[in-house]
């Protein structure tokens, strides 16, 4: 069983849904059909004095060619959140990367383990963050399952630091990013999902977070949308 999934997951569909070609006409068809379960009488307003900005999972385990692991769609979703992350480090806001593995004595018949079959080791080469992104004046937290929250000391930093709002963009869209945005609305945080900073395996189980996340828990924006924003939050 351990070798099916294995197999299953290297096998998986695998789409380049968005690109920097096709960028403009996705984020416009996307706003278009979020625009249907996102309704626009709840009033809320980004305040990035109020805000925290973090990004999951950016690492060469997602971001590598040569990883089984790799996701064709994250390549358009770097500069739009390097632009994110700069204007973070302009307003001397939280910025926070986490990364994503187990460690080499975790237990084999945990979950993530069994369910995943070849599950990334905080020590291999693949586990880093991607070098075109500037970690020096980051948090780095690493966690060992889909949730930010869960084991971590997220949850305090956010506190710590006087945060209202999160903003989630990275990877993968319908995994580590939708669970994290649920646990961030349970802990009555504003949830912002910037729809062009986050990627994952097809376009299908991109758009199908992001509907489910506008009906309920996280707000869908654009990068530009929230790069626009004064520090006043108007």
């Amino acid at each position: 069983m351990r070798n099916l999934v294995r197999y299953q997951v290297r096998v998986v569909k695998k789409d380049n849904y968005f690109t920097v070609e096709n960028r403009k006409a996705k984020i416009s068809e996307w706003k278009e059909i979020l625009s249907e379960f996102y309704s626009s009488k709840r009033k809320f307003s980004f305040d990035i004095q109020k805000a925290a900005l973090l990004i999951v999972d950016m690492q060469e385990f997602f971001f590598n060619p040569k990883s089984h692991a790799y996701l064709p769609a994250s390549e358009a979703i770097i500069g739009p959140i390097k632009k994110l992350q700069n204007k973070f480090n302009e307003n001397n806001r939280l910025v926070i990367f986490t990364k994503y593995g187990l460690n080499d004595n975790t237990d084999e018949s945990s979950l993530m383990d069994k369910w995943w079959g070849d599950s990334l080791k905080f020590n291999d080469p693949l586990g880093k963050l991607d070098a075109r992104f500037d970690t020096q004046d980051a948090i780095i937290l690493k966690k060992s399952t889909y949730d930010c929250f869960r084991d971590t000391n997220l949850l305090n930093l956010l506190k710590e630091n006087d945060c209202k709002q999160v903003i989630i963009a990275g990877v993968a869209t319908h995994l580590c990013c939708e669970t994290t945005a649920r646990s961030a609305f349970c802990y009555d945080f504003e949830v912002f999902l910037p729809i062009d900073c986050l990627a994952t395996y097809t376009e299908e189980l991109h758009l199908n977070t992001l509907k489910a996340a506008s009906h309920g828990f996280g707000i869908p924006v654009t990068s530009n949308e929230l790069l626009e924003r004064k520090n006043d939050g108007k």
